[in-house]
């Protein structure tokens, strides 16, 4: 299983429960396939840098995830044709760990 990351962002006139229903659904097609949910982070309501659907609003979720390929393409199919989600973006996460600082130590000694 691969882990990936998703970032959803949904039409903010939404209500709470149309939004567990919504993330829900995204869990379901996770679960059903194999896949497990490793996170989830509700970033809130933020303004949108454009207009998308004569929307200026969206609210913001980000979803870690481990499953298979077939399991990406399901949560994109469904994601595209779903008139509740604004924009969706779907990444492979090849990361092991996560640097907590960058290292501060020079790269190549610049002129000795």
């Amino acid at each position: 299983m691969r882990k990936y990351e998703t970032v959803l962002i949904w039409s903010a006139s939404l209500s709470e429960a149309e939004l567990k229903k919504e993330t829900g659904r995204v869990q379901e097609i996770v679960t059903d396939g194999g896949g497990e949910l490793t996170g989830f982070d509700d970033w809130g309501r933020r303004q949108l840098a454009y207009l998308i659907n004569k929307e200026s609003e969206g609210v913001y979720h980000f979803v870690h995830w481990k499953g298979s390929s077939e399991v990406k393409l399901a949560i994109d199919k469904m994601l595209r044709i779903n008139d509740n989600c604004l924009r969706h973006l779907t990444l492979k996460d090849d990361r092991d760990t996560v640097r907590d600082s960058v290292d501060d130590s020079p790269a190549f000694d610049a002129g000795e």
